[in-house]
């Protein structure tokens, strides 16, 4: 992997020129190449240039139902937002390791400790922590988190603290903790919601993802009152394709929603075998620095989600993809 920051994305971002941004890399000597006549850098001249102060936090990616490409946007998140100089710590809490196999780690065969380690045997939960990228971190996962439910049952643990309290002690050596849950609902699922400043749900335009967005947000709902907390809730559409009416239905629903409507982030990520070909490849849709569809969707989304560049002024609807204007009918 060797995501890249164009100049061209790192003056629009700013608001400057390219030429502004060229020559504020030589002028502070920051680390830079050129490759087609465009300049790019990694994460360590990105945090120098930019210099943006992110607030910490913790944002769980989760929705009860499997392929709605949440793990691809956790990886492609986070390797975006390295490119903007945060420093990333990505959770793989899901038994099936996907996020882990992206980032090309192997937690049995690297001998590294899991969550599951953390509860039963007390292994600092730093211990397993690896560096996958510049500006990455990865706490990896294998098949026994599956048994999570069952240690925390067996062990008394207080959801409410069992992740918070470690997770909130990692907050001051990462501006970001990106979650990647299991898609289903338990004890685990909801220490992690209680453990999160921000719970995010990827949708895809299909009728059994909006049955898994209802369960996602009644259980958060149930959560919050339980525990007397508060859990900012946000919904992504995920993998749109703009001329199908089912992608054009799923997103008026959403927009008609008495819930969701309000919950619905701006900026939508149309569907793109991009995403499964980098991964597939051991890299980023960040690694080649010509621009793409994928690459723009994702941009947006981690300004969006970090509140930079257009989003610090809060102009967002102009990235709301079109809705058709007849009247939304059942999915």
């Amino acid at each position: 992997m060797n995501p890249k920051m164009t100049v061209t994305d790192a003056a629009s971002c700013l608001g400057r020129s390219k030429e502004w941004v060229a020559q504020t890399l030589g002028a502070r000597g920051l680390l830079h190449s050129k490759s087609n006549k465009e300049i790019y850098f990694g994460h360590e001249t990105a945090k120098a240039l930019f210099q943006f102060t992110f607030v910490p936090r913790v944002i769980a990616f989760h929705i009860v139902k499997g392929g709605t490409g949440k793990t691809s946007l956790v990886y492609e998140f986070a390797v975006r937002a390295s490119l903007y100089g945060a420093k990333v710590l990505c959770v793989d809490m899901d038994q099936q390791g996907n996020l882990t196999e992206a980032f090309q780690a192997n937690a049995e065969a690297q001998e590294r400790a899991v969550m599951i380690d953390v509860l039963a045997d007390h292994v600092p939960l730093e211990d397993c922590i690896m560096t996958v990228a510049p500006g990455i971190d990865l706490l990896p996962s294998r098949f026994e988190n599956s048994m999570l439910d069952e240690m925390i049952r067996a062990k008394g643990l207080g959801i409410e603290k069992v992740y918070r309290e470690p997770f909130q002690r990692l907050k001051k050596h990462y501006d970001l903790i990106l979650i990647d849950c299991p898609p289903s609902l338990g004890l685990s699922v909801a220490a992690i919601a209680l453990s999160a400043d921000d719970l995010l749900a990827p949708v895809t335009p299909e009728k059994f993802a909006l049955s898994g967005l209802e369960l996602a947000h009644q259980s958060m709902t149930e959560l919050q009152a339980l525990h007397g907390v508060s859990i900012r809730f946000g919904v992504v559409l995920n993998k749109v394709e703009a001329r199908t009416t089912l992608s054009q239905l799923t997103l008026k629903f959403l927009l008609k929603h008495s819930k969701f409507a309000d919950l619905l982030l701006k900026r939508s990520v149309r569907f793109s075998q991009e995403f499964p070909n980098a991964i597939a490849s051991h890299g980023s849709i960040f690694d080649a620095i010509r621009s793409t569809a994928a690459k723009e969707d994702i941009n947006a989304l981690t300004q969006e989600l970090l509140g930079i560049g257009i989003y610090e002024s809060g102009y967002r609807d102009v990235l709301l993809p079109k809705a058709i204007h007849s009247e939304a009918t059942e999915i």
